[in-house]
């Protein structure tokens, strides 16, 4: 077609101008109002699945604590100045064993003697906000009166005494560092096959060998080899040297029941 265009009025192109720009706002307005709306409704839904989470998880974690069984007995020696360190022990540990039943009564353990009246008054604020009274206050020093490793040594001794005392009958009494991850459920599975067995004794082994005319150790070591060589070379040949032989240590110690209730009857 070789003729030339017909040209349409200025007020007519004007008009139809406008209604392709009312008509695309309008679309482009709906689609915004119904992305909003979109939004609106997941965010109301994740809310919602969450407080139900959070619900779920407190009431296991109370059900837990309410009604405790005495299969396993752990306590967390715990810097009573450290609640973090403890909020994340009830988020990893304590939360999911009751989710999924473990038989496991849990308890941070801290010092009666030591405490200064804001280490107090701060224990006592962390129990209202959890809600519950997860702590057991041992006869131990704490961080006052001995701090750094003699406490815990101090309050891992006092929890073995404290243990049968407090929740007798259990199958197994332990401890732990509040720097160690315990996965309790499958700690409580892995010791079932030797409830009832006598004086058993486990947990985090190493090895070392022992002077005993000087009551001292020596060629410590992680693994058995290790502990051979260093007793070879690291013990003195002079003197009587037993060894190499293993032990636990302050990450993960357990004692079967019978074991925790001679720990509890030993003054020393």
């Amino acid at each position: 077609w070789r003729g030339k265009p017909s040209r349409m009025p200025a007020d007519s192109l004007a008009s139809v101008v406008g209604e392709l720009q009312g008509v695309l706002s309008k679309d482009v307005s709906n689609a915004v109002a119904q992305e909003r709306s979109l939004l609106s409704e997941r965010r109301r839904v994740f809310h919602r699945l969450h407080r139900q989470r959070r619900r779920r998880r407190g009431a296991a974690h109370a059900a837990a604590q309410e009604s405790p069984p005495t299969f396993l007995v752990l306590g967390f020696v715990t810097n009573p100045r450290t609640p973090k360190t403890r909020e994340w022990i009830r988020q990893t540990v304590l939360v999911p064993a009751a989710e999924v039943g473990a038989p496991a009564l849990i308890r941070f353990v801290v010092g009666k003697r030591g405490l200064s009246p804001r280490d107090v008054q701060q224990l006592d604020e962390e129990r209202r906000r959890v809600g519950k009274d997860d702590f057991a206050v041992v006869d131990a020093s704490d961080f006052n009166e001995a701090g750094g490793i003699y406490s815990c040594i101090d309050k891992l001794f006092a929890w073995f005494r404290h243990a049968p005392v407090a929740y007798p009958g259990a199958s197994f009494y332990a401890k732990a560092d509040d720097d160690s991850f315990v996965d309790v459920a499958r700690l409580a599975s892995f010791l079932r096959p030797a409830a009832g067995l006598p004086r058993v004794y486990g947990g985090y082994l190493q090895y070392d060998s022992f002077v005993t005319e000087e009551w001292r150790h020596c060629g410590w070591s992680a693994g058995p080899v290790g502990a051979a060589h260093a007793r070879r070379h690291g013990c003195p040949k002079e003197r009587r040297v037993y060894g190499p032989f293993p032990f636990v240590v302050g990450a993960l110690t357990v004692m079967g029941g019978d074991l925790g209730e001679m720990s509890r009857d030993e003054p020393r």
